[in-house]
């Protein structure tokens, strides 16, 4: 009798094996209901998109700790892709990349949501001066600030998954600009509606464009100063080609940045996961939050051992009241612009 590679005689593979091939059928069907359920497992990817200094903590913190929480809380049905530095998104391009699904979560200026939200309007102004100390309590995850905000983000097809600390704007620049009368004449970089205004407020000329264009606008002499956050400033190096810098402290408002994701696509997760990705949002929002403020004095700090001479405007003195007073026409103004009840909160914690 011959043996088979196995060592079962091939004599015995006759009725045997079609015994033993029922038996197999009959052990796949058993499995079916398992194979089934872990079919209907299904997994998704997010694709998350950022612009702007890779190493500033709007990036560098925000994202890695979105990704782990998402990643962890669904044990690994969700996936994170990051594109940063605006390879998936431009800046100026994301409300339009959000809204239109071309991509599902980004980094945002709030500005560029302005136009269709009072709140996104209103923190995006001058009347918008919440400390640091305080501004995780007012704007983040859970406020009365962040609900009505992601209420009227909510009705555009868009979720708010965290509002980020900017610091107040900054000013940089080839020339010392410290008091209102040093901005009239000058060309100067702005990114949204709201700081073009500021700045003709300041009988400057606003020319918007994205920070990435900052550093050779700059460097060209097509602008004499940008406004911005430190971030920014310190991550793309505006400190070679501009050696004055202006920390408006408040006088310009606070700058905000959020991270917004396309409503179809978080609703297209099951009600578990989607809760999983909004938790992660206000998670990652805390840790970055406390990283951004905390970068605050290291980035100033920096920019003084890069050679800029830095101005810092301090609350109560007369420096700073003169760019309160120069911008109060703009203050009145944007104040008749928003809900009575906005105002009031905004006010309320102001005080």
């Amino acid at each position: 009798m011959i043996q088979s590679r196995f060592g079962a005689p091939r004599a015995a593979r006759g009725t045997g094996g079609r015994v033993l091939a029922r038996l197999a059928v009959a052990a796949l069907l058993a499995l079916a209901p398992w194979r089934m359920g872990h079919a209907a497992e299904a997994h998704y990817t997010l694709r998350l998109s950022s612009w702007g200094s890779p190493t500033a903590p709007q990036v560098a913190v925000f994202v890695p700790a979105f990704m782990r929480a998402v990643e962890t809380a669904s044990k690994g049905q969700i996936a994170v892709q990051s594109f940063p530095a605006g390879a998936l998104v431009k800046e100026q391009d994301v409300p339009s990349a959000i809204e239109s699904h071309v991509v599902d979560i980004s980094l945002s200026e709030i500005g560029g949501w302005a136009s269709i939200s009072p709140a996104a309007a209103l923190m995006n102004s001058v009347l918008f001066r919440p400390t640091d100390a305080d501004f995780q309590a007012f704007a983040g995850a859970g406020s009365p600030v962040f609900a009505a905000l992601a209420k009227s983000l909510r009705t555009h097809g868009v979720i708010l998954l965290a509002v980020l600390d900017n610091g107040p704007p900054m000013v940089v620049s080839r020339a010392r600009l410290s008091a209102p009368a040093d901005f009239r004449g000058k060309v100067i970089r702005t990114y949204d509606k709201a700081t073009s205004e500021l700045v003709h407020t300041l009988g400057a000329a606003p020319s918007t464009m994205p920070v990435s264009e900052v550093y050779p606008a700059l460097q060209r002499g097509t602008v004499q100063a940008a406004i911005g956050g430190i971030q920014g400033i310190s991550g793309l190096k505006e400190y070679e080609v501009a050696k004055y810098l202006l920390n408006g402290n408040g006088a310009f408002g606070v700058g905000v940045t959020l991270y917004v994701m396309n409503a179809a696509a978080l609703d297209a997760l099951p009600p578990d996961l989607q809760k999983v990705v909004i938790t992660a949002g206000a998670a990652a929002e805390r840790v970055a939050n406390t990283a951004i403020i905390a970068s605050f004095t290291q980035d100033i700090r920096q920019m003084r051992r890069h050679g800029m001479q830095v101005t810092e405007l301090q609350p109560g003195t007369p420096a700073y009241q003169a760019f309160i007073q120069a911008l109060a026409p703009l203050a009145k103004a944007e104040e008749s612009h928003y809900p009575a009840a906005l105002i009031r909160t905004i006010l309320d914690v102001r005080q």
